[in-house]
């Protein structure tokens, strides 16, 4: 018996939870803005058929960068979404991530909350949140011979909770409500600890996912400087992102939004409400060794932990969506560390990037590839890793190359692995009533 608290009003205080009762956990709604598509079927469509939406950068002049391609969402426009205050209000990784959360919760028809909304939470991640009004802040009091004002809506513009924020306010959610950041890993930290919150029953769903728009120069050039961005292929973009293959040459920036509604299978049921999957395990740990470079037995212990808590066996696993960010360093680390749970079958056990598509979207990557894996259990499909032409002899995986591949699919791992060692991996599971 554990004890950890009290009822939605009473977030802190004593409950009582019999873990061997706890609450199975299901994925009611989804929404996705992303640079393959900001609907479920094109996002889908775009990760089955391996369409990269890598491109040049044109919204500023990248001459001075070495790297000057980026996953950029095309397809989005603020207009339809947003009235004049509110596009000043909100910077754009917060309409990323209200758009992709206003859908999941239509899907999961959680719209209209008003009776029941502190039975509700909303949990986002986010890595650099309104990085765009800090560079523009800045540059009003240093850029010019003279100091300029600063826009008025600067600090709600900036402030990394403005995301969660804004979900709550629009869906009228009066439950706790956070903004998590881990780096890379925070969407999927975001997506497990709904989960734990839900299984422990202090809310009955919860808004989850991350959203992130880190494309800007100072961002570009800040990546660059630290040698991890390709560089190698900006007039062929689409062929920049190369997980695992011997010739990549680092990541590509991103940007996007990915969120779940997350709900108990009882509260589901009791609303009729379509399930897409359910979310079975959630491993979250720190390496505890470098604030950049990946530790081996900090990654293999996160799925392990993930596993345990699935309560499943590795041999359960039928896919993995890999951290695989396209890195000299990260891809045959994260080989070996799968290699050391899942022994002799890692060899033909299916891994893909989704990164090889459209790129690395900080905060949000590890949410958007959460949807990706959830829709691959859906579809007993696993996506494929592009550009993977020549398989690195330190990367001893099935990467799935070329073409997306039909297998059954029970059960799969979604990787994030982050700066400062923060890992997150989140077990999805086929929906079974």
């Amino acid at each position: 018996m554990l004890i950890v608290g009290g009822g939605p009003a009473g977030l802190f205080a004593n409950w009582s939870v019999n873990l061997k009762t706890i609450q199975r956990v299901v994925v009611t709604g989804r929404g996705v803005v992303s640079p393959v598509g900001s609907s479920i079927q094109d996002y889908w469509e775009g990760l089955f058929g391996g369409i990269s939406a890598v491109r040049k950068i044109t919204s500023f002049d990248t001459a001075k960068s070495a790297c000057q391609i980026a996953g950029i969402v095309t397809d989005f426009d603020a207009d339809a979404h947003f009235n004049f205050r509110e596009k000043k209000s909100y910077e754009r990784f917060t309409q990323f991530g209200l758009v992709a959360a206003l859908r999941a919760a239509e899907e999961a028809n959680l719209l209209d909350q008003d009776g029941d909304s502190g039975e509700i939470g909303v949990m986002m991640g986010t890595g650099v949140g309104g990085i765009t009004s800090y560079a523009q802040a800045y540059d009003a009091l240093y850029a010019g011979p003279e100091e300029r004002p600063i826009d008025v809506y600067t600090i709600p513009r900036i402030m990394n909770s403005a995301v969660s924020s804004a979900i709550a306010i629009r869906l009228g959610i009066k439950g706790p409500n956070f903004t998590l950041n881990t780096a890379c890993s925070s969407g999927g930290n975001a997506v497990g600890q709904a989960m734990q919150w839900i299984r422990e029953g202090r809310l009955r769903a919860v808004i989850c996912g991350g959203a992130e728009a880190p494309v800007t120069y100072g961002l570009l050039r800040a990546w660059d400087a630290l040698g991890v961005l390709s560089r190698k292929y900006n007039e062929t973009p689409e062929t920049a992102c190369r997980p695992f293959d011997k010739n990549r040459s680092g990541f590509v920036l991103a940007e996007g939004a990915a969120v779940l509604v997350l709900e108990s299978l009882e509260s589901a049921n009791k609303r009729n409400a379509p399930v897409f999957g359910e979310i079975a395990g959630f491993g979250s740990n720190c390496d505890a060794s470098s604030l950049t470079n990946p530790d081996e037995n900090g990654v293999a212990e996160s799925m392990k932990l993930a596993l345990d808590d699935a309560e499943i066996s590795p041999d359960s696993i039928g896919y993995i969506n890999a951290h695989g960010t396209g890195t000299r360093l990260n891809d045959p680390l994260e080989c070996r560390a799968i290699h050391r749970v899942f022994g002799d079958r890692s060899v033909k056990l299916p891994v893909s990037s989704s990164k090889s598509l459209f790129g690395h979207a900080m905060g949000a990557s590890s949410a958007l590839e959460a949807l990706a894996t959830l829709l691959a259990v859906q579809n007993d499909c696993a996506p494929p890793t592009l550009n993977c032409d020549d398989l690195d002899p330190e990367c001893v995986i099935d990467p799935v190359p070329y073409n997306s591949r039909k297998v059954q699919i029970e059960a799969a791992l979604s990787n994030s692995f982050a700066f400062g060692g923060s890992n997150a991996v989140l077990v999805f599971r086929k929906w079974k009533p």
